[in-house]
C-alpha cells in the first residue's frame, strides 16, 4: 500500500468517525460532543485565534477559551439549533459568543475590580453553576438566623450526592472539596479535560434538580 492510500484510509476512517459523532450530537450526546470538540480542538482553537484580539489574548489563553467554549456548548446541547446548523458551524457560534463574554469579564467598566471578579464558567454568560453548590456545601454562607434551614440543605446535599454514582462522587469531591481544576483531574483520573467538565456539568444538573426545592438564597 503507497502513502497516498495510507493517508486515503487514514482520512475516511477520521470522517466515518466524525459522521457517527455529528449523529450522536444531534440526539443531544453531551458525551459525543467533547469527544468531537476534542478531535476537533487545533480548527477550533485556530478559529478562536481568529476572531480574538491581541487585548484579549494578553489577558486568557486560548486553551482556556476554548474550555469555555467546551463547557457552554455541553450546558446548551439540549437546545441547541442542530436542524439549522452543523454541530462545527454551532461550536463557532458559542465561541464568537464565548469571546465577548470574556472582552466583557475582562474589560468590562463593572469588572474593573478584581475583588468583584468570578469564573467565566457559567452558561450564556449569566451566574456560576459553581456558586450553588458551594453555597450548599459550605452552609456558613447563607443566613446565620437559618440554622436549621442550613441542616436540611446540608443533609440533603448529602443524600444527593450519595445517588450519583463513584465516579461522579470522585469528580464533584476533587473538584468542589479538594479544589483542583479540571485540568488536574483529568490528568489523575487518565480523561481529558473536556470529559471531566462535560461530567461535572452533567453531575451539576443531577444535583442542582435533586435540590431544586432547597436552592439556597442569595
Amino acid at each position: 500500500m503507497t502513502s497516498n492510500e495510507s493517508a486515503s484510509d487514514a482520512e475516511k476512517s477520521f470522517d466515518a468517525i466524525d459522521a457517527k459523532l455529528i449523529a450522536e450530537i444531534k440526539q443531544h450526546d453531551s458525551e459525543s460532543l467533547g469527544h468531537y470538540i476534542e478531535r476537533h480542538r487545533t480548527q477550533l482553537i485556530g478559529f478562536l485565534r481568529s476572531i480574538t484580539t491581541a487585548r484579549l489574548l494578553s489577558a486568557v489563553e486560548l486553551d482556556d477559551l476554548l474550555q469555555e467554549v467546551a463547557t457552554s456548548a455541553v450546558s446548551s446541547l439540549n437546545t441547541a439549533p442542530l436542524d439549522q446548523y452543523e454541530p462545527m458551524q454551532w461550536l463557532q457560534q458559542v465561541a464568537r459568543r464565548r469571546v465577548v463574554d470574556a472582552h466583557r469579564y475582562y474589560f468590562g467598566a463593572q469588572r474593573r475590580d478584581s475583588r468583584r471578579q468570578q469564573s467565566l464558567h457559567a452558561p450564556n454568560g449569566g451566574g456560576d453553576q459553581d456558586m450553588g453548590l458551594e453555597q450548599l456545601l459550605a452552609a456558613s454562607m447563607t443566613s446565620p438566623s437559618a440554622a436549621f434551614s442550613q441542616d436540611v440543605r446540608l443533609n440533603r446535599m448529602q443524600l444527593a450526592i450519595a445517588s450519583l454514582n463513584d465516579e461522579q462522587k470522585s469528580v464533584i469531591r476533587m473538584r468542589y472539596a479538594d479544589g483542583l481544576a479540571t485540568k488536574q483531574i483529568a490528568e489523575q483520573l487518565g480523561k481529558t479535560d473536556v470529559a471531566i467538565r462535560v461530567l461535572l456539568s452533567r453531575s451539576m444538573r443531577q444535583l442542582e434538580k435533586l435540590l431544586e426545592d432547597v436552592k439556597p438564597t442569595r
